[in-house]
């Protein structure tokens, strides 16, 4: 694997261009439970496949170590396996979750073809999850490749990857939802997906796809997305975690421009600048960069291209390096990943945080007999008050002015007693804090009292609408084809995914 070494230091970006290969990562081969599980016959990509026999998939069932759950089960279940075509196909709705640890995973490193045992300890210091998947979603009216029981709008899918410590709180996840047309085999999609994290404590994953049709059809079945393969590999360190110690991280607070970030947060930083660097690298060049690492010590960052990329691609690569450096770009991908991460962390300290109001507070600090007096005061209060109120004679003028002249009286009996004006303040205010909440005015008599009377003034309104098609020659397809951004996604695609080919070529090579 070639990668070209961009340094910054002091907010400056010094490219450097070197040749070298690596052998501190080691790479699994898939960890779904679908693991050596036959390719579709109906899949032209060389992926694990995701049916073991021919069955109805029902809600919380299991198939093949997957997980199935639906919302909107269609004749009593989810959708279908499908061994004949090989694959799960989904009806109204269908999810398909794998979960698993990634302690005791194995892996090779390369180039030296090393096998190595992932610990918790190795975990620490990063981890890289990818996925690849191969859909078909022609069960729509719209579609290319018209199939099935297709009808209504187009489906979509979606896959999601989650990183979770031992406890099963969630560290990183990555969602993408598609909608993009396919058909089978050479018309399939196949799409590479990636989870980088950086931080600590990354002990089990979880991996969901779900396909959902677009007709929202609760009668007719298997009308959904189908998956047809589905693989997720792990790279991990070859070598134990070692913490940062209490001076590397006051130099890396240094490095980055920040005072009090904890090891955790720093690794927030920098996982947050690799993948700004990355996605920016990738743009620009045309998906030339495979990843981006950044040395938390040296500030060095080192960009990985593809093992087969030409003279021409690493000197775009290069190219777009020394642009960076001179409009400072990593500067300001920087300062936006500290803001971001700080603002999460300052989130996190509001809803840890709870307000203590400082009557609960002044309550501790109050005489146990002085404040039993003081409510035995409020008490006979009351019930003068109640006394007054049933009575029923005297105007609201009347009441008011007794009412603060018998506050007075209590205030003044408080002062006789209470010569002490923090604890005299207290007392007063839980005193009047009673006195308002007995005064309240009940609101029972009105709840038979009609307020308002409802009447109709839009009846016999005469229908007005407009049944003109005014994008008739238009559909989503021939948009989306002709769209540039889905063409360049479309290329980055088989970029990708002859990357991947060319890997377990190599790792064929490598076990013989």
């Amino acid at each position: 694997m070639q990668y070209i070494v961009l340094t910054f230091l002091l907010m400056m970006l010094i490219p450097t261009i070197s040749l070298t290969e690596e052998n501190d990562t080691a790479f699994s081969s898939n960890i779904l439970p679908n693991d050596g599980t036959a390719t579709s016959n109906y899949s032209n990509a060389n992926l694990d496949g995701v049916a073991s026999s021919t069955t109805n998939l029902s809600n919380n069932s299991t198939h093949n170590g997957f997980t199935i759950t639906c919302e909107t089960q269609v004749n009593n279940n989810c959708g279908r396996a499908n061994t004949s075509i090989g694959e799960l196909e989904a009806s109204h709705d269908m999810t398909v979750t794998a979960t698993g640890s990634l302690v005791g995973i194995t892996g090779n490193s390369s180039p030296d073809g090393v096998e190595h045992t992932s610990t918790q300890q190795k975990l620490n210091g990063g981890i890289n999850l990818s996925s690849s998947i191969a859909v078909q979603n022609c069960e729509w009216s719209g579609s290319a490749y018209r199939c099935g029981s297709s009808a209504g709008v187009v489906d979509s899918y979606t896959l999601t990857m989650k990183v979770k410590n031992a406890d099963g709180d969630v560290l990183a996840s990555t969602t993408q939802i598609r909608t993009t047309d396919s058909g089978y085999n050479a018309n399939e999609r196949v799409w590479n997906d990636s989870l980088h994290y950086n931080g600590v404590h990354a002990n089990n994953y979880e991996w969901s796809w779900t396909g959902v049709d677009g007709s929202e059809s609760t009668s007719v079945a298997l009308r959904g997305t189908n998956l047809l393969g589905a693989e997720m590999t792990l790279d991990f360190p070859t070598e134990d975690y070692e913490p940062l110690s209490t001076e590397e991280i006051k130099s890396i607070n240094e490095s980055l421009g920040t005072t009090n970030l904890t090891e955790s947060e720093i690794w927030n930083v920098v996982s947050g600048l690799e993948e700004s660097i990355g996605e920016t690298l990738n743009l620009e060049t045309g998906g030339s960069v495979v990843s981006v690492e950044l040395n938390e010590e040296t500030m060095e960052v080192t960009v990985y291209t593809a093992k087969e990329a030409s003279v021409k691609e690493v000197a775009k690569v290069q190219e777009v390096v020394q642009t960076m450096n001179e409009t400072k770009a990593v500067e300001t991908m920087k300062k936006e990943v500290i803001k971001e991460v700080v603002k999460e962390i300052n989130e996190e300290k509001k809803k840890k945080s709870k307000p203590v109001s400082m009557v609960s507070e002044k309550k501790e600090e109050i005489i146990p007999e002085k404040k039993q007096t003081a409510k035995k005061e409020v008490i006979n209060e009351k019930e003068e008050k109640q006394e007054t109120k049933q009575s029923k004679v005297q105007t609201e003028e009347k009441e008011e002015t007794q009412t603060v002249s018998k506050i007075d009286m209590v205030m003044a009996k408080v002062d006789a007693k209470v010569k002490d004006i923090s604890k005299n303040l207290v007392i007063k205010n839980l005193i009047k804090l009673d006195i308002m909440v007995s005064d309240q005015i009940s609101l029972a008599e009105y709840n038979d009292v009609v307020f308002y009377i409802p009447k109709d003034i839009y009846i016999n309104q005469i229908p007005i609408f407009d049944n003109r098609k005014i994008y008739n020659d238009i559909t989503l397809v021939s948009y989306v084809k002709s769209d540039p951004i889905e063409i360049k996604t479309r290329k980055l695609n088989e970029i990708h995914l002859k990357k991947r080919e060319l890997i377990l070529k190599l790792q064929e090579l490598q076990n013989g």
